[in-house]
């Protein structure tokens, strides 16, 4: 492909709010927009196996060389939204290309775990850089990055912030978790900012086909949530299994260890297995819990995350 792609040249425009844009494209031009970033696959292998379209941060990752997008990608393009409030991470080592979801708030730190599930072995040493184009990448440490990337610190992402997606974009307890209309979906919204210390951020929601609010636009810039109607709960059926087996484990108290160990359980008694990446599952010890917190999302396949007290 030569040329500069459609998202960069998106990027270029001046910053534009979702009035502006219903004006410049209309009503149904900015929905269009929308739709045909989230076409875009998101997630490992997103090459290699059917995608599953998942709606999520407002700010998209967008590397120098390639771009993957996630839910309402367009507005973050187009507002440049800050790289360390982003919640995904492109992983560009060795000439594989991955954009993965943000677990730790370390972004080299995740993508050398993924990298050493995808290929068994460590990875080089890794940096994170701000790409200049709204998107955190990592490269080899040893490797010079493109022109615009500035090197980002260990722990540069918001782990608030990817609290926050993580569970609002949940099957288990989430917005996907079941045909939420307006008002409860807003009132699940407000209760998971309130959880994460969100203060002052506002709900609102577009208009749009379909009564089941399962989709968000999260927005830190303007500490705002939007909510988007779509007809019903999204495919895959194994995923909603998964949630329904997941969901009764979310009612105890449980350190991290012993929530892994149940979480690998329910899904194999599905038949999912790890080794043969029907899931994958990132656990993240963070002590300030007391008890282990259970997410499941899907883009591209199914992540579990597994964060609470070592003990």
């Amino acid at each position: 492909m030569s040329g500069r792609s459609s998202i960069e040249s998106l990027k270029r425009l001046s910053p534009l709010a979702d009035g502006e844009a219903a004006n410049v494209f209309g009503a149904a031009g900015r929905e269009s927009l929308l739709a045909g970033v989230t076409e875009l696959p998101f997630g490992r292998g997103a090459g290699q196996r059917p995608v599953v379209r998942r709606r999520r941060s407002l700010v998209l990752v967008l590397a120098a060389v390639a771009a993957a997008a996630t839910a309402a990608g367009a507005w973050a393009v187009l507002r440049g939204s800050p790289a360390q409030e982003t919640t995904s991470v492109q992983c560009l080592i060795d000439g594989n290309d991955t954009v993965i979801p943000s677990v730790s708030g370390d972004p080299a730190h995740d993508c050398a775990l993924g990298w050493k599930r995808d290929h068994g072995v460590e990875p080089p040493p890794l940096a994170a850089y701000d790409n200049g184009l709204g998107g955190v990448t990592v490269l080899p440490r040893g490797q010079k990055p493109p022109a615009g990337f500035t090197p980002l610190p260990s722990g540069s992402q918001d782990v608030g912030q990817i609290q926050l997606q993580d569970s609002l974009d949940d099957y288990v307890g989430g917005l996907k978790s079941s045909c939420l209309d307006r008002d409860a979906a807003m009132k699940l919204t407000r209760a998971k900012l309130a959880r994460f210390g969100f203060a002052g951020w506002t709900v609102s929601t577009r208009d749009g086909a379909g009564t089941c609010f399962e989709s968000d636009v999260v927005d830190p810039g303007a500490r705002t949530v939007t909510l988007i109607p779509s007809t019903g709960p999204i495919e895959p059926a194994t995923a909603h299994r998964l949630a329904a087996a997941l969901r009764p484990l979310t009612l105890g108290c449980e350190s991290l260890g012993t929530a892994v160990t149940k979480v690998r359980s329910a899904a194999a008694g599905l038949g999912l297995s790890e080794p043969a990446r029907t899931y994958e599952l990132d656990a993240v010890t963070d002590d300030s819990l007391r008890c282990a917190s259970i997410y499941e999302t899907v883009g591209g396949t199914i992540f579990l995350t597994v964060r609470g007290p070592s003990r």
